[in-house]
């Protein structure tokens, strides 16, 4: 995600570049918020009818993220447009690396959302994709890559096992436990067997395991590693990261759980007495529930004693398991009885 001009009070400009951007902005925008993007709309004349470009400011009614079509469909009246255009109902379909504007009145939580979604690309990942000829690494950050070498065969063609053979890879490992220190994954891809062939060997190293995975890529070069981030690789190392750290934020309430903790609680009803006697310290809830009313109160109120609100993923074991408890959960500052 990419904050293009940030102003909470007005106008903030976004620009989604991933799927996980995308439902992250279908959890944020909400009804009555305003939204305006460019869009087609056909225009009916006296004689025919034609889809024209143009910049459309609607109030949205309606939020729907489809992740097989890969958009966040968004449904409203019409605010602003152009003078020669009927303000009747559209509906935007934002996909990767549109740029939309959001106004509205933003809670905590969504800000502190939108921000971890900026931050989320952080993570350090290289891919390296190889064939038995020669191995290409390069750099991704925010979509973008920067190539940062090659290693090359003696002799092309050259098979697993043969001198030539086993010098490349020696060569291709070597530079590997190089960038396992400075990278928190490494994807592995490429055409034919190499990789499969270089995955044996890392398997063997404890300190690379843990850190390489495979990817698929029909070529090699600048534009093999671009085929990783179109295939989505990249979004779901990003995505198993966020999983990881919201299981443990749900393994550590079961824990107190099974401990008979009075310092946790779950289910609308205790949540929301909690809440009300301003004693949640940090509240989980599933993004299934999120924006029903009920719920919404309750965030409010948390807020309001400078609680901590954070939206766990259903998509996952863990949020089965928060779903399953109602879909809301806290820890306490203190005990309420």
């Amino acid at each position: 995600m990419r904050i293009i001009a940030k102003d909470l009070k007005k106008e903030t400009k976004i620009k989604p570049e991933t799927i996980d951007d995308l439902w992250n902005l279908s959890l944020l925008i909400t009804a009555g918020d305003v939204v305006g993007a460019k869009t087609l709309r056909t225009i009916e004349t006296s004689d025919k009818k034609e889809k024209r470009p143009m910049y459309l400011k609607i109030s949205v009614e309606t939020v729907e993220f489809d992740d097989v079509t890969e958009s966040l469909r968004l449904k409203g009246k019409i605010l602003e447009g152009p003078d020669d255009i009927s303000f009747g109902y559209h509906s935007f379909r934002i996909t990767p690396n549109d740029i939309i504007s959001i106004t509205k009145q933003w809670k905590r939580y969504e800000i502190e959302r939108l921000e971890k979604s900026v931050k989320a690309v952080k993570i350090k990942i290289l891919v390296m994709v190889l064939d038995e000829r020669k191995a290409d690494f390069g750099e991704v950050m925010n979509s973008k890559v920067n190539m940062l070498g090659t290693i090359k065969a003696e002799n092309q063609g050259k098979m697993f096992g043969t001198p030539e053979g086993k010098s490349y890879y020696k060569d291709i490992i070597r530079s590997l436990e190089e960038y396992v220190k400075r990278y928190d994954r490494i994807i592995i891809a490429g055409p034919g067997f190499t990789k499969e062939n270089i995955m044996r060997i890392i398997g063997k190293n404890t300190n690379m395991k843990g850190k390489c995975v495979t990817g698929v890529s029909s070529v090699t070069g600048e534009t093999g590693v671009y085929e990783v981030i179109k295939r989505g690789f990249i979004d779901q190392i990003i995505k198993t990261s966020e999983i990881s750290r919201e299981t443990k934020e749900i393994e550590k309430f079961m824990e107190a759980l099974g401990k008979e903790s009075d310092l946790v609680t779950y289910g609308i009803g205790e949540v929301a007495k909690a809440a009300k006697a301003g004693a949640v310290e940090k509240i989980l809830v599933s993004d299934s529930i999120v924006k029903k009313e009920d719920v919404q109160e309750i965030l409010k109120s948390v807020e309001s004693s400078s609680g901590k609100v954070e939206v766990i993923g259903s998509t996952h074991e863990a949020g089965d398991k928060l779903i399953g408890l109602g879909g809301i959960i806290c820890f306490l500052r203190y005990s309420i009885g």
